[in-house]
């Protein structure tokens, strides 16, 4: 059993090597370390999907919480495609990423999404070929609280893209009407609701890039 010492706070690295990905996950997470990053290598088809390295090493004392990094055997031909799970539960996400040898890792998305916990998006992206052992990422939608109040900000002056980022991480839906200059980046000449006012999250900010844009 992994060493663990509360007074010095220390902890015993186990040996993860030859473990399936999934027991070396539980692993990590039952002796109170957390799992960083994966990498894959290529081996023989008998070892597909265990742990050929780890970092830090077997018996490292590391303190509580620190990262440990995996490099998992794959075969010569076993690229998988990334399912396809939007709108699905994080749980069920999971299931079916590690069911395709996959590694998830997940974070909350600033898209607004009425769905808290639902999955938005992921990179790469449903339908991508890659190695089985790579990762996944996974966003998840927080879930919007209609009844807060949020003021708008000023985005008036900004590129589009820099007033997207600014309302989207307030849980605003951006609207963009009207196309002049840059036609990928083009300047917010006006928004509709005003600088200052309080709308409930999830509201859509039109943004115009023309000044005489109709609402």
């Amino acid at each position: 059993m992994p060493r663990v010492t509360r007074q010095s706070e220390v902890v015993s690295v186990p040996d993860f090597r030859g473990m399936p990905i999934s027991e070396a996950l539980l692993a990590i997470d039952s002796v109170g370390l957390v799992f960083g990053d994966t990498t894959s290598r290529i081996g023989p088809d008998s070892l597909q999907g265990l742990v050929a390295v780890q970092t830090p090493r077997p018996s490292a004392s590391v303190r509580p919480r620190r990262r440990i990094y995996l490099s998992i055997y794959r075969g010569l031909e076993q690229d998988v495609v990334v399912p396809d799970v939007s709108t699905q539960s994080r749980r069920n996400a999971r299931l079916a990423l590690r069911a395709a040898g996959l590694i998830v890792h997940e974070e909350p998305d600033t898209i607004p999404s009425p769905d808290p916990g639902a999955v938005t998006r992921t990179d790469p992206v449903a339908g991508s070929l890659v190695p089985r052992g790579d990762s996944v990422t996974v966003w998840y939608g927080r879930g919007l609280n209609l009844n807060r109040l949020v003021e708008v900000p000023d985005v008036v002056g900004q590129r589009h893209h820099t007033a997207d980022s600014l309302l989207r991480a307030l849980f605003f839906w951006p609207r963009l009407l009207g196309q002049e200059g840059d036609p990928d980046n083009p300047l917010i000449l006006r928004q509709s609701p005003e600088p200052g006012e309080l709308s409930p999250e999830g509201s859509d900010i039109r943004l115009f890039t023309t000044a005489d844009s109709l609402d």
